[in-house]
């Protein structure tokens, strides 16, 4: 039976999109009946998984001496800049979420970056992208020399909870640990066209762009209005999708996008920019903002609230039916298919 370890080092932060990423494609990958293959985790301390999962742990002796790590018929890295590589011995494959550091990064940084991800990808055996948005930047901006990437979506779970009743005013939400990209500041002016709806901004607002964003909500005179309550636990995610009036996501830069299937699971009218992979994974359920000036903003809304409205029911279980596609079955059984590939002889 072929002995592979999987990376899932970055669900040390399970309230990110890549530490969820990490844990529930953990999870999936052990589902009864999903195959033969035998698995290894490398985890953060601590972490352990339902069932029978076997780990491994960080150390600096993995790290800095890869040359003498365990050798494993195929070691998959779930992330493009991973930590930790596999010996010689072990076939790689690796998963590229995202060029961002080409917007995020001065170029200098950016370039650096670049070349780290060149690398690997020569030494990898196969490559994986999670949206096509992202194969498409990867054959901009790196030379493949001739390797196949395939396109495997993200899985996403169905958010579940208790239900419960909301009382307070009307809101909308958005959600994502707070970074420039996320661009949650363009959603802050909009407020003036809606004196009737509350914004809630959910997500580990600790960073420097936190910062900011408090201190525009003070100058707007947002303060009774726009909610910051930092990094969520599934039940109270749950309970903020179910109870908003709209899930708006002006983000600038995503490889996937996981809160917005999350929101359309739950049948909620969606919101985005037309940025990176966004219209790829919204596709032609969600509404779109077409021009960045809060005016517009609202307009875009208002029309779309109109139209959900009209026909809540049929709108509502379009938006279920589109992402009901995301399953971490279906991504699962692609990823167990290339390691059957992989490791043919």
């Amino acid at each position: 039976m072929p002995e592979i370890l999987v990376d899932i080092l970055k669900a040390k932060d399970l309230y990110s999109g890549l530490g969820q990423f990490s844990v529930n494609f953990a999870e999936a990958l052990q589902a009864p009946g999903t195959g033969d293959q035998r698995f290894t985790f490398l985890a953060p301390p601590g972490l352990s998984l339902s069932g029978t999962a076997r780990y491994e742990r960080p150390n600096w002796r993995k790290r800095y001496l890869p040359a003498f790590n365990r050798p494993y018929d195929l070691w998959h890295s779930l992330h493009q800049f991973p930590s930790f590589l596999p010996g010689p011995r072990s076939k790689w494959i690796l998963t590229v979420h995202d060029l961002n550091f080409l917007l995020e990064k001065e170029p200098a940084k950016a370039d650096r970056y670049l070349r780290r991800l060149q690398r690997n990808i020569h030494m990898a055996e196969a490559v994986t992208t999670i949206s096509h948005f992202t194969r498409k930047e990867l054959e901009r901006h790196v030379d493949l020399r001739g390797k196949h990437v395939q396109v495997i979506h993200n899985g996403v779970k169905v958010p579940t909870g208790s239900p419960s009743e909301h009382r307070g005013r009307p809101y909308f939400l958005s959600l994502g640990v707070f970074k420039e990209k996320k661009n949650f500041h363009a959603l802050l002016p909009l407020m003036a066209h809606f004196p009737d709806h509350d914004l809630v901004l959910a997500g580990n607002n600790d960073p420097a762009y936190g910062e900011r964003i408090k201190s525009q909500v003070r100058e707007l005179g947002l303060g009774d209005r726009v909610h910051l309550p930092g990094a969520v636990d599934e039940q109270e995610k749950f309970r903020l999708y179910s109870h908003c009036e709209a899930f708006l996501f002006p983000s600038l830069a995503e490889g996937f996008g996981l809160p917005v299937i999350e929101a359309m699971l739950l049948g909620k009218p969606v919101f985005l920019s037309r940025a990176t992979s966004l219209p790829e994974i919204g596709g032609d359920v969600a509404f779109y903002f077409d021009a960045p000036g809060p005016t517009e903003m609202a307009d875009t809304i208002v029309k779309g609230l109109r139209a959900f409205g009209n026909d809540q029911g049929v709108h509502s279980e379009r938006s279920k039916r589109h992402a009901s596609q995301y399953t971490w079955g279906n991504s699962i059984a692609k990823y167990r298919a290339l390691y059957d590939e992989v490791l043919a002889p």
